[in-house]
């Protein structure tokens, strides 16, 4: 089936990163959107904003982020390009090693404001041209896409509470009709984070 494309905001962004297996979902998906938002494609450093979140919240590196604690780390701490400080693909065997490179002066700082949002609030930042970092709950359907890389929800599927994953929504289309919302359903009142639109 056809998805016809509405709003697209990929243009914003670079290439599409790999976070393997770490919990850094949410770190990528901050960093990505803070790169797009700054108006430009060189990556930010997804280790750095990582770091600084678990350190902040306490907690340890092998452990999911926290959307306000992000937030946070992006509006204090701020982010250096992704060359000073490097993704890594596996943590160090001694942790008391993994800490940002001495060094770095140039960092980026970004406010955003989080959110309960709901599909349709979604919708409204993209058509206003704001990409929006999503966190959301994940169901054994989202491990299934249609051919077209759409996932549809099995009726009667609800999410798991223990399965999250951060994405940032770029792009907005229909599909059999149906503007945005068949493949989401389910991820209504997820946390967001709204930011400004680009400059």
């Amino acid at each position: 089936m056809e998805i016809s494309i509405e709003r697209d905001l990929r243009a914003a962004f670079g290439s599409a990163r790999n976070q393997g297996m770490r919990p850094t979902c949410l770190a990528f998906a901050a960093s990505d959107a803070h790169a797009a938002v700054r108006g430009s494609s060189v990556p930010l450093s997804s280790e750095f904003a990582f770091y600084h979140a678990q350190r902040r919240s306490k907690r340890p590196p092998h452990q999911g982020a926290i959307l306000s604690t992000m937030l946070e780390v992006l509006k204090e701490d701020g982010q250096p390009v992704e060359s000073e400080w490097p993704y890594l693909a596996s943590l160090p065997p001694d942790l008391a090693s993994w800490r940002p490179p001495a060094g770095i002066t140039q960092v980026y700082r970004r406010r955003s404001d989080a959110c309960t949002a709901t599909v349709d609030d979604i919708v409204r930042l993209l058509d206003d041209g704001r990409p929006v970092l999503t966190v959301m709950m994940l169901s054994d359907s989202f491990y299934l896409p249609a051919n077209d890389g759409v996932v549809d929800v099995v009726p009667g599927e609800g999410p798991d509470p223990t399965r999250r994953h951060a994405v940032v929504a770029v792009g907005l289309g229909t599909r059999n009709s149906k503007r945005g919302r068949k493949a989401t359903r389910h991820q209504e009142d997820q946390g967001v984070s709204k930011f400004p639109k680009a400059s």
